[in-house]
């Protein structure tokens, strides 16, 4: 990787970018993180500003708020940055910028994964799927081959998404769900045979 601690950025200093600073310093990826955060001396707004070379990862859950700082960032010297740990199993080269792929996810072959997408440790991604853009998917996720999933969608953890479906954007699928068939509209789901609206 070309970052280091003197260039890199968490923005966001809550919950998960203290959680993920943390996994980068075990990993030793990095040694330290600087942040930008809202809720800390250097503001997001300061950090949008800087004009030189600077690797970033956007560690904000709410999916709606981190895309607007993406689409806030795009300036040449502000580096969208993927984080794949060293004990990930990937074999596919599609995966899009700003990604976090935690640690023990396993990412089959001809799988296309969009911007700014959150993949939690222990998930397991089969062949021929694809993911849209600001997704996050919880730990311990199985989601099968040949599996279309659209833009914004949270998958809570430790759910099973059956192979050749096709869910649709802005979709929640709730933790521990068992999805069988496609997902048409958009909402929030739940289930532990065939998914349901609530």
């Amino acid at each position: 990787m070309k970052f280091t601690s003197e260039n890199f950025y968490l923005v966001g200093a809550g919950g998960y970018g203290k959680q993920l600073e943390f996994m980068l310093k075990h990993d030793k990826i990095i040694s330290s993180a600087k942040f930008a955060d809202d809720k800390h001396k250097f503001k997001i707004k300061n950090f949008l500003k800087i004009n030189k070379k600077i690797y970033f990862s956007i560690t904000i859950s709410n999916i709606k708020i981190r895309e607007s700082i993406y689409n806030l960032s795009k300036n040449k010297n502000l580096l969208y940055t993927t984080l794949i740990f060293p004990s990930c199993n990937i074999y596919s080269k599609k995966i899009s910028k700003g990604c976090i792929i935690e640690p023990n996810t396993t990412i089959a072959n001809n799988v296309s994964i969009g911007v700014g997408n959150f993949i939690f440790t222990g998930t397991s991604i089969g062949h021929d799927t694809s993911i849209g853009n600001f997704c996050n998917v919880g730990s311990n996720v199985v989601i099968s081959g040949n599996v279309n999933i659209g833009k914004k969608v949270i998958i809570g953890g430790q759910s099973f998404i059956s192979n050749n479906l096709n869910i649709c954007s802005n979709v929640v699928i709730a933790p521990g769900s068992v999805v069988l068939s496609d997902i048409k509209k958009p909402g929030i789901y739940n289930g532990n045979m065939l998914v349901k609206p609530f």
